[in-house]
């Protein structure tokens, strides 16, 4: 005879077979839990377990698990974070225009309004090309939201999608894009200090953080590491300025070689991140690598942690993502695994 066991999510109760998958038992039963990858790394599945036991999907933030990866194994009661709504829609490329070596900043037009947190990502398919994820972000202005999402992108050497932009992809070029996912997002009302490590492209989901608390408490205490690997491809420094401007808020801009000015430090981020402790909410977004070394730091001190770990894709699409999503699983950081070039 099967054992089963009993589900409860938001009120609603259902039952489950013993060790079947958490998010395949909800979604059977009718019960939607935002989800995007299903290999345990994008993050956007991540749920409370509030009563119960689960094995597998293990985060670092005790009691968060991934609904993709965790079975049910007694009855649970599971608390979900309240998000905005997963929705695609149309959109067009409006602007382009390079900030630095290799890195543009596009302006998307949605033909709708859209909801999302600082810190969640989109999936953007250019008419013609493959889906790729990037993370909307402020302006160097520092404005958020409006009319237009930004985004800052890398082009990738033989990238099925960031090879063909200001060329094959032009403005005016139609999208769809589809979201929001991930859970590296800024939750409002808190008023610690909120430590933000960004590498490349990281930065952008970084900026829009750092104006949307900035824009809630004036006063928060924050401190800035922005990397890159050298002194060119450092693009944000328009940001940086205008955040080192005020008096809460410490700036540490980094590259990894080559010369710089005494404002920037030589290294990698996690070389140059503050001392930090159990009050502490730590962001980290970029290269897995930086993500892994920030995790380190973060865990040591048993400080809050949320990542967004980008991995760019090859011009072999599918099996590139493939490998790297099977590369990615068994992290268990409160992750957002981006693939996109």
């Amino acid at each position: 005879m099967t054992n089963y066991r009993n589900v409860s999510i938001g009120g609603r109760v259902f039952r489950v077979r013993a060790g079947d998958v958490l998010l395949d038992g909800a979604l059977a039963n009718g019960v939607e839990i935002p989800h995007d990858c299903r290999a345990g790394t994008c993050g956007t599945c991540m749920v409370q377990i509030v009563k119960g036991q689960t094995v597998c999907g293990e985060t670092r933030t005790e009691g968060m698990i991934h609904a993709c990866q965790a079975r049910v194994v007694s009855d649970v009661e599971v608390e979900l974070e309240e998000v905005p709504e997963i929705e695609t829609t149309r959109a067009r490329l409006s602007g382009l225009r390079e900030l630095a070596p290799g890195i543009l900043e596009l302006q998307i037009a949605p033909e709708k309004g859209i909801s999302y947190l600082p810190g969640q990502y989109f999936r953007f398919a250019f008419n013609g090309f493959p889906a790729r994820a990037y993370s909307p972000t402020a302006s160097f202005d520092g404005q958020i939201g409006g009319q237009f999402i930004s985004l800052n992108v890398k082009r990738i050497r033989g990238g099925r999608v960031s090879s063909c932009l200001g060329t094959t992809i032009r403005p005016g070029h139609r999208l769809r894009m589809q979201g929001p996912f991930g859970r590296a997002f800024l939750r409002p009302g808190g008023r610690g200090r909120l430590i933000l490590a960004g590498s490349g492209t990281g930065f952008a989901p970084i900026w829009a953080i750092a104006r949307m608390a900035l824009n809630e408490y004036r006063d928060r205490p924050i401190v800035v590491v922005a990397g890159a690997r050298r002194l060119s491809a450092l693009y944000m420094t328009p940001a940086l300025v205008l955040l080192a401007r005020l008096p809460n808020v410490t700036v540490i801009p980094t590259i990894e070689e080559g010369p710089c000015p005494p404002e920037v430090r030589i290294g990698r981020i996690e070389a140059h991140m503050p001392p930090l402790d159990a009050f502490d909410t730590v962001y980290a977004c970029g290269s897995p690598r930086m993500v892994d070394a920030v995790a380190g730091c973060a865990d040591s001190a048993g400080a809050t942690f949320y990542a967004d770990p980008f991995e760019p894709a090859g011009p072999e699409e599918t099996a590139g993502f493939l490998a790297k999503i099977k590369m990615l699983c068994g992290r268990s950081n409160n992750a957002g695994a981006k693939v996109m070039a």
